[in-house]
């Protein structure tokens, strides 16, 4: 069993795909007008070009809403969660789900694999601290999804998941063994996935990527291929580019040599795509901003210096939010 927390782009995408598969999943939303929803209409997940890739039907899983999963989870413990919701909604979903929990009722046995698929950094410590006990791994992904209503999500871009544990967050035990089922059933939904056991560093180049990226497409709503448009914008990118690295020197941490090229790479495979930050900003909502540019900063600090750069463009966005961050 499969428990989904959050039913916005990758949750629809890994919650429709998994179902369609035959995979039992558990999906969990946040407000009880989607899950009704998702209970009438299932998940519909489309092509870019708007013809259906997949369909999971409305009794292919199980739908429920936040409050409930304690409840259910208890009675019946899943095998893995999949946190899929947003950087900064981490703390409040967390918190949500703990405050439901009866401690006297959980024996680590029966405690799920918690895959956290957030951007950015720091926040499986802060999900270590709110379900202390709780193994924890971390996911990157670069498929691209945009959930066009609360039952449909359009599959923007085909690309790579990858799982594993962390250096700070190492669970105990054969990590492969512990994993491998899970990577089995994403492959099955039609997943490149893989076991990864260099998370730690593919989570600090999606850092890297995101903090050049985001930032700038929100700050002159532009979507990601506008960016290598003209030289000022690209040589915007390289000044973020740059600080980031001389950071990442400072706090030993290693960085691909050929990181500028998969950042153009990226603009160019997406770039007709809006980033999320930008979406955000659009909506008036509080961005990413603070755990992308921000742990940039943060990780500066640790070592102290300062990323002026970053600094800058992390108070620009928030900034632009009607909702403070």
């Amino acid at each position: 069993m499969i428990d989904l927390i959050g039913a916005g782009s990758l949750g629809l995408l890994y919650g429709g795909k998994l179902a369609a598969s035959g995979a039992k999943v558990r999906v969990w939303c946040r407000s009880a007008a989607q899950a009704q929803d998702l209970r009438e209409k299932g998940i519909t997940i489309l092509h870019a070009d708007g013809g259906t890739e997949a369909r999971a039907a409305a009794g292919d899983f199980v739908v429920g809403v936040l409050e409930d999963f304690a409840f259910s989870w208890q009675r019946q413990p899943g095998d893995y969660m999949l946190l899929m919701t947003k950087q900064k909604d981490v703390l409040e979903v967390c918190s949500r789900i703990a405050a439901h929990l009866e401690p006297d009722k959980l024996h680590p046995s029966m405690l799920p694999g918690l895959v956290c698929f957030q951007n950015g950094y720091g926040h499986i410590d802060r999900v270590a601290g709110i379900l202390p006990g709780w193994t924890l791994y971390a996911g990157v992904t670069t498929e691209g999804a945009k959930r066009i209503s609360p039952s449909e999500v359009m599959h923007a871009g085909a690309g790579t998941t990858w799982v594993g544990a962390t250096e700070k967050h190492h669970a105990h035990g054969n990590e492969a063994s512990k994993l491998e089922p899970l990577v089995k059933m994403l492959q099955k939904a039609g997943f490149s996935t893989v076991l990864a056991n260099d998370i730690d560093s593919r989570i600090f180049r999606k850092l890297l990527i995101n903090a050049v990226i985001n930032p700038l497409t929100a700050l002159w709503s532009i979507p990601n291929g506008e960016l290598l448009a003209t030289k000022r914008r690209i040589s915007m990118m390289r000044m973020l580019l740059d600080e980031a690295l001389r950071v990442y020197d400072a706090c030993g941490i290693p960085w691909d040599q050929d990181i500028w090229d998969q950042i153009v790479e990226v603009c160019t495979y997406t770039s007709g795509n809006t980033s999320s930050m930008l979406k955000d900003v659009q909506a008036g909502m509080p961005t990413e901003i603070e755990w992308i540019n921000g742990s940039i900063v943060a990780l500066a600090k640790s070592s102290g210096m300062r990323a002026e750069a970053h600094e800058l463009v992390t108070g620009l966005i928030q900034g632009l939010t009607i909702r403070e961050e």
